[in-house]
């Protein structure tokens, strides 16, 4: 494995910095190239990893773990979503690790299958199918080495959009164990005749999915006059997209007893290029909505039992596997350690 060399961004916004003045280098992350085998080939990460608070919560923390598929595009916006939500007074979610994974050949990496393109379903293409293998690469080897170096909490979350999207389902029903909660933004639905769709189908009858949560965000993708009941219904080709999507929305639906804690979104609003960062939002919300505290305010009431109600809220906590894995709390918490 290749080490690390320092990832930096640079503030260079013209007219802001002064003749004289002295400039700093923006520190974000690191990048790492790591060889995998499963791949049979070199393969860099992005790795941003929360910056302790001195003197708040337990000295050597661990966080859940946020892997992010088409890592350089969607970087950027995942970070600034998790500091933002992440961290400070009236945080939504616990501090995480945000290993963005990038692709050497994404449309060979994210397909799970040998099959067409979108524009020409009839013609397969060569390069698709190595899902299984990217699988593979994931739990042999990244998740593993993520482990061994970084602060990681047994808790992952698996983030895809478009084919990443069609990824995060494949895993979530063929290698479920892999992560406790999966955002699809816009998956690929449609590939391979909606082969995605009909194993969905098998696998919410077997209780594979218990205690695994699933956000679905779904984009305005629809041909121009045409309706989200008439896409459903429909078979041409302009909106095979969408309705390949909604499909998997009505076999969810069909199943409500398969033990999956799941929600759907749709952005009328969005395309299929504009809803991630929505969607990553809206998705941490609903994938962590049993993490925030309401009020915490009224906590510091007196004739409240402030102590009390915590140790409640981070015992619900612990019932999702984040028992004693997040650092800071509202304003000063302990946290979830603070209770075990």
């Amino acid at each position: 494995m290749i080490n690390t060399k320092i990832f930096v961004f640079l503030l260079a916004i013209a007219g802001l910095v002064h003749a004289g003045e002295k400039s700093e280098n923006i520190v974000v992350g690191t990048i790492e190239t790591i060889h995998s085998n499963a791949l049979n080939e070199d393969k860099k990460i992005w790795v941003y990893v929360p910056k302790p608070d001195a003197g708040r919560g337990p000295e050597k923390p661990v966080y859940p773990v946020v892997y992010l598929l088409d890592g350089s595009d969607h970087f950027l916006s995942m970070m600034g979503l998790m500091e933002k939500k992440c961290r400070g007074i009236g945080h939504s979610c616990p501090e995480m690790i945000l290993v963005a994974v990038t692709h050497n050949n994404r449309q060979r990496e994210l397909t799970p299958t040998k099959a067409g393109s979108y524009a020409q379903p009839e013609k397969t293409n060569e390069n698709s199918g190595g899902g299984e293998a990217f699988s593979t690469y994931l739990e042999k080897e990244l998740i593993p080495y993520i482990n061994a170096k970084y602060p990681a909490a047994p808790y992952r979350v698996l983030v895809g959009h478009s084919l990443g999207g069609l990824t995060v389902m494949h895993n979530l029903i063929n290698h479920s164990a892999l992560f406790d909660a999966y955002l699809a933004i816009d998956p690929s639905m449609w590939w391979d005749n909606a082969l995605l769709v009909k194993q969905m189908d098998v696998a919410l009858k077997d209780g594979r999915f218990a205690s695994k949560s699933l956000y679905l965000a779904v984009a305005n993708t629809l041909a121009k006059g045409v309706s989200i009941d008439d896409a459903r219904s429909g078979s041409d080709q302009k909106n095979l997209h969408i309705r390949s999507i909604l499909k998997l929305v009505d076999t969810l639906d069909a199943h409500p007893q398969s033990g999956l804690r799941w929600k759907w979104k749709y952005y009328p609003e969005e395309g299929h290029g504009s809803i991630p960062i929505l969607a990553e939002y809206d998705g941490l919300n609903f994938l962590f909505d049993f993490y925030k505290l309401a009020d915490f305010v009224r906590l510091y009431d007196a004739k409240i039992d402030g102590a009390g109600e915590m140790k409640q809220h981070f015992e619900k906590i612990s019932a999702y596997g984040l028992s004693a894995l997040t650092r800071s709390g509202n304003d000063g918490w302990a946290g979830a350690a603070f209770f075990t």
